[in-house]
């Protein structure tokens, strides 16, 4: 069962980006000796997903009873802002909820692939699959990187597109 969310997405500078964000991508360029990302990013983006809770009914106590068990386990659901920064040759990706649980992958945009959300998987969400092999990682993996059906998401998607494509031939 997944739980659906609206999304918000704007394009804008690193140093436009969420205080918290621009935070984590600026701490993790800096480990993984990536440089000054606000000098070398070709583009960057800011979503802000909010989670639709289900009308009331059955479905609202099953989803009750399966956030109670996520939190036993530790994981959060609730409200999360996720950025992506692109450079000619690479990516980096940072989420952080309203908890303050953060999330930081990078890798070289030159081994990204890009799919379509499935719906199967993630409901009506918006946004693209990213599949790399991330910096410190020895095996490929999935991250969904929210994106917004309006015209910044999908200019960044569009854009996006583009920069693995020319990365790939270089």
């Amino acid at each position: 069962m997944s739980l659906d969310y609206t999304r918000a997405t704007r394009l804008c500078p690193v140093r436009g980006l969420d205080d918290r964000l621009r935070t984590a991508v600026t701490a993790y360029a800096g480990q993984q000796l990536l440089g000054d990302l606000e000098e070398t990013a070709e583009m960057c983006c800011e979503t802000r997903s909010v989670p639709i809770m289900p009308p009331h009914g059955w479905r609202r106590g099953l989803l009750r009873g399966l956030f109670s068990s996520f939190r036993l386990v530790g994981l959060e659901i609730g409200p999360f802002t996720s950025a992506a920064v692109v450079t000619p040759s690479v990516i980096v990706i940072a989420t952080v909820t309203d908890r303050g649980t953060e999330v930081r992958l990078g890798a070289r945009l030159a081994d990204v692939s890009l799919r379509v959300v499935d719906p199967a998987l993630y409901g009506q969400a918006t946004g693209v699959d990213v599949q790399a092999r991330w910096f410190g990682s020895s095996d490929a993996s999935t991250y969904l990187l929210p994106l917004d059906a309006g015209p910044d998401g999908q200019a960044f998607l569009a854009r996006l597109r583009d920069l693995t494509a020319a990365a790939r031939q270089t």
